[in-house]
């Protein structure tokens, strides 16, 4: 693999579109990459990345925001990559998902992902399509690339902050840095699926291994014996227990069945003698029941008389059913003749009162007519009452209405004029809060004013300090440059100055004046700890204190400056704000705002009120019109209601005359003529009873009887004389007497021995039940038991198997003697590889001290081996842990492995040889013949063409590396810049 050319536009930190060339890089073999913090060093890479895979490495790529906030809305965020895979050159156009605006209308709509890969033709130069879509491109990419985007990010940037943590690592954080590596998560996944299938056996066991504990547990309870000792891991003598425990119960159970055969025998005698003992005593108890229930029934014989006597009554009562039971009979009997009249007389009555009867039926019409006409009157008496109400309802509405128009029309006018107030207050209550807000802001700015202008007193005491120390050193350094340029005059070589080969007199550098002790004169001039100067390293060559001392007075005088630019701005500001809200303090042109505020909203809400109280008025109109109509027709329907009664009144009066005269006693004139027809017909039943030889006519009622009363009279008759004979018949019975005369039995001496004789048979019943029960449990339970022992054997067996081979992968069985898991084992191959391969360069680093070594024993405080690493010592030749390294040796120890992964890595992607690679930081830590070491190593790697990008920050290495890529960072986002100088120490 080997990168060409970079291009990305709007891209995290660059907000424009920048380009690197790797080809001019090349060049050289060896280039710096170099920037402050957060320039976009790693935007660089992060681009490489996402142009290949679509993703950025590691803890980035889960809070990406790939477009740059600095980029204008219309530039499109995009990355284009030059590289050559596998000896094919392609270019890669890559653009992530976002927000665009619209084409047409406001506002921005969402842009997916979009992907393109074209490949150059060697022949003819041109660029040929190889997948314009984002999964076609991806699969194309895969197959160039042959490795993750995470191996890619650990051979191609090689991390030595990642590396160092790596070497110190014990082994379960090593296995899952090599894991991610070497994709050997599958032999991971192959211990997870057997530490689950271990689990599944042993659940599996346990429910089987339940189900025997079940069945063992059932044959305890129901045999009522505990189960062998230890029969659990003797399971082969259960079957012989529950066999002599089933072959007890047989026993058991024939003898509960002889037991209850013989109390079952006796039971039968005892019963039968009770049985012939109760009959007899039922029998004479008969017979004395039957003697007195005939005696009994012979004392009813006088109410059976009466009743036949009623009976007879009711039958010459019969006929005159019709007649007795007409209207009035009430008044038959207490108007009546009560035997003073004949026959012939009561007949004369009744003709005479039903005559008069007729000649009032002419005028029960006329009554009928009157009544119609007196509820008429009573409804337009009511019709007038009710118009009358109304008109009363209606004045008083009026009367009400009117109030209300007063109160709204007083309402209209307040709040025509608290909407004047409100226009009024709105100008006010604007102005006041614009000089409360002011005034706050000017009492805050005044506060700062002060703080601004003692830093800027100490800006500029720092910065004249800073300046005066380095004038110093500058006017030391001119003074001494004899002496400085006779430092590098050698016997024999020409002078730099007259070019002289003999040096008779060499200048020597003077020590420093004790009043010109940079220290002291620090002490005495500092006014603050903010204005001290840079402390100087007196050790170090004049020179390079001078370029210090240089670089701090230009960083104080940055300070000064911005400092300066601070009271400028808050001076402005703090004008601006005494403008508007003048001297008043702030808290009175606070409650100024609040009380012109709160009036406004006061206004506001009267003026409000206005519109609704308009809008009733008008209502108020239409509901008072609509009330005066009422009023005006109530009032004319009360009158029509009265004359109309009034006239009516005066022509039934003749009738009501008639009515009354003809009324009488009576309430009504039909009521008059009823009570004459009931008269008739009490005369008329007075006849029809003597006629029946009755007394009177009460007497003939008195014994009518209907034909369900006469048919249960007859009935009873009849049931008394049937009873009356069936206990004639039961007190002459034989069988009864002769029981009457047989002495009587003794039912206690025979009841004893029967209850005994029962209770005995009962219990040996209930003892066979059971017996045979627990046969029969023990028989079912006997068949389970052997059932379960057969589910169990093949259970228990793959069960060990199981858990034997998942002990041997995972490393916690016996037989796995270094503890090591598979994935460990897998990946310790690999981790030697990685040694042997990082040994190759360390012991070069190192001037052949150091060897990388993988090793299978434990780490102390781990409980499993196989990913250890250990240092051996050449000049001691005694191996030691990483841990134990200094600073310096640690980064060569992590260069070396990290050199190491990437060959191995690569080796397992495919083994395509990458061309380009990139080394991140940790050169701060190496002296400088160490760091001569490094980069020879470095340099090695530009054999055969490889291209080497160092990531750092250290000085030194921008005079050692000519060639270089600087990321510049700015306001408006960070630019790229080649550089190419002159080297000032070879490298």
């Amino acid at each position: 693999m080997r990168l060409h050319r970079l291009r990305l536009t709007a891209f995290q930190a660059f907000a424009g579109s920048e380009q690197v060339d790797f080809d001019g890089l090349s060049e050289s073999g060896l280039f710096l990459l170099h920037g402050d913090t957060g320039a976009g060093k790693t935007t660089l890479l992060d681009a490489v990345a996402f142009a290949l895979y679509g993703d950025v490495p590691g803890a980035r790529s889960r809070d990406a925001r790939l477009r740059s906030d600095h980029a204008a809305p219309e530039v499109r965020t995009e990355v284009e990559l030059e590289v050559t895979l596998r000896e094919r050159r392609v270019r890669i156009i890559r653009r992530p998902a976002q927000e665009r605006p619209k084409l047409r209308g406001e506002g921005t709509t969402r842009e997916p992902p979009a992907c393109t890969v074209q490949e150059l033709d060697a022949a003819s130069g041109e660029w040929t399509a190889l997948a314009s879509r984002r999964d076609e491109a991806d699969a194309e990419l895969i197959d160039l690339l042959g490795m993750s985007c995470e191996q890619f990010c650990q051979v191609v940037l090689l991390p030595q902050g990642e590396f160092a943590t790596f070497l110190r690592a014990d082994s379960g954080e090593r296995q899952a840095v090599l894991e991610r590596l070497f994709g050997t998560d599958r032999f991971t996944r192959v211990e997870h699926w057997l530490t689950d299938r271990r689990k599944a056996a042993w659940a599996e066991l346990r429910d089987a291994m339940q189900d025997v504990r079940d069945v063992v547990s059932r044959v305890s309870e129901v045999a009522g014996e505990p189960p062998p000792e230890g029969w659990e891991h003797d399971l082969d003598g259960l079957p012989a227990w529950v066999g002599g425990i089933a072959t007890h119960a047989d026993a058991s159970q024939a003898t509960a069945a002889a037991a209850r055969e013989a109390a079952g025998a006796e039971r039968v005698v005892a019963e039968r003698a009770l049985a012939e003992g109760r009959a007899l005593a039922e029998r004479r108890a008969r017979h004395v029941t039957a003697v007195a229930e005939l005696a009994a029934w012979q004392e009813r014989l006088p109410a059976r008389a009466a009743a036949e006597a009623e009976l007879a009554a009711a039958e010459r009562a019969a006929p005159l059913a019709g007649l007795l039971t007409s209207r009035l009979a009430i008044y038959t009997d207490t108007a009546g003749t009560n035997g003073q009249s004949s026959p012939r007389e009561l007949r004369a009555r009744a003709a005479e009162a039903r005559g008069e009867a007729g000649a009032l039926d002419a005028l029960v019409a006329v009554e009928e007519r009157l009544a119609r006409d007196e509820a008429e009157l009573a409804r337009l008496a009511a019709q007038a009452d009710q118009a009358a109400v109304e008109a009363r309802a209606a004045e008083q509405a009026l009367v009400e209405l009117a109030v209300e128009r007063t109160a709204l029309e007083a309402t209209v006018k307040a709040a025509r004029d608290a909407a004047a107030s409100a226009e009024r207050l709105t100008a006010e209550a604007g102005t006041a809060a614009q000089r409360a807000e002011q005034g706050a802001e000017r009492d805050r700015l005044s506060a700062e004013r002060e703080q601004v202008h003692e830093r800027r007193r100490t800006a500029i005491d720092a910065e004249q300090q800073a300046h005066r120390a380095w004038l110093d050193l500058r006017e030391r350094r001119l003074a001494g440059m004899a002496a400085e340029l006779a430092e590098g005059l050698q016997p024999g070589e020409p002078c730099a100055v007259c070019g002289a080969t003999e040096h008779p007199a060499p200048a020597h550098l003077q020590p420093t004046p004790a009043r010109e002790d940079p220290a002291a004169l620090r002490a005495v001039n500092a006014p603050s700890l903010d204005a001290r100067p840079a402390a100087l390293d007196e050790s170090r060559p004049l020179a390079e204190r001078e370029q210090q001392a240089e670089a701090d007075h230009a960083r104080r005088a940055a300070d000064r400056a911005s400092a300066e630019r601070k009271v400028s701005e808050i001076e402005a500001a703090l004008a601006a704000a005494r403008a508007v809200a003048g001297k008043d303090p702030a808290d009175a042109l606070a409650a100024i705002a609040e009380r012109l505020a709160a009036e406004l909203e006061t206004a506001r809400a009267e003026a409000a009120k206005g519109s609704e109280a308009q809008q009733r008025l008008v209502t108020l109109d239409a509901s008072t019109q609509e009330h005066q109509q009422a009023q005006k027709q109530a009032t004319h329907a009360e009158a029509t209601a009265r004359a109309t009664h009034a006239e009516r009144s005066r022509a039934l009066e003749a009738d009501r005359v008639r009515i009354e005269q003809a009324r009488g006693d009576a309430p009504t004139v039909a009521a008059r003529a009823e009570a004459l027809r009931t008269e008739a017909d009490a005369a008329e039943q007075e006849a029809a009873a003597c006629d029946a030889g009755f007394a009177d006519a009460a007497a003939a009622r008195a014994a009518l009887r209907d034909d369900e009363a006469r048919a249960e009279l007859r009935a009873r008759i009849e049931q008394f004389d049937t009873g009356l004979a069936e206990r004639r018949a039961q007190a002459e019975d034989a069988d009864l007497k002769a029981a009457a005369t047989a002495p009587a039995p003794d039912l206690d001496a025979l009841e004893a021995p029967a209850r005994t004789a029962i209770e005995a048979d009962e219990q040996a019943t209930r003892h066979h039940g059971l017996a045979e029960q627990r046969l029969a449990a023990l028989r079912r339970l006997s068949e389970q038991l052997e059932q379960a022992l057969v589910t169990l054997e093949p259970v228990a067996e793959q069960e060990r198997l199981i858990r034997e081979l998942a002990g041997l992968v995972d490393g916690s069985a016996a037989a796995n003697r270094l503890r090591m898991r598979l994935s460990a084992y897998v990946l310790a191959a690999r981790l030697e590889e990685v040694a042997a391969a990082a040994t190759v360069r360390l012991e070069r680093m190192s001037n052949g001290r150091y060897q990388l070594v993988h090793t299978d024993e434990r780490a102390r405080g781990e409980r499993r081996a196989g990913l250890e690493l250990r240092v051996v010592d050449g000049w001691t030749g005694q191996e030691r842990p990483p841990a134990t390294l200094s600073g310096g040796e640690t980064f060569l120890a992590s260069l070396a492995l990290a050199l190491g992964l990437a060959d191995v890595v690569a080796a397992e992607a495919g083994g395509s040889r990458l061309e380009t690679l990139f080394v991140d930081e940790g050169f701060g830590s190496l002296d400088e013949r160490t760091l001569d070491e490094v980069l020879d190593v470095l340099d090695a790697l530009r054999e055969g063409g490889r291209t080497v990008g160092i990531v750092s920050h250290v000085a030194e290495l921008r005079q050692r590396i000519p060639t270089r890529l600087r990321v510049v960072k700015g306001r408006g986002g960070s630019r790229v810049e080649h550089e190419q100088a002159a080297t000032t120490s070879p490298a």
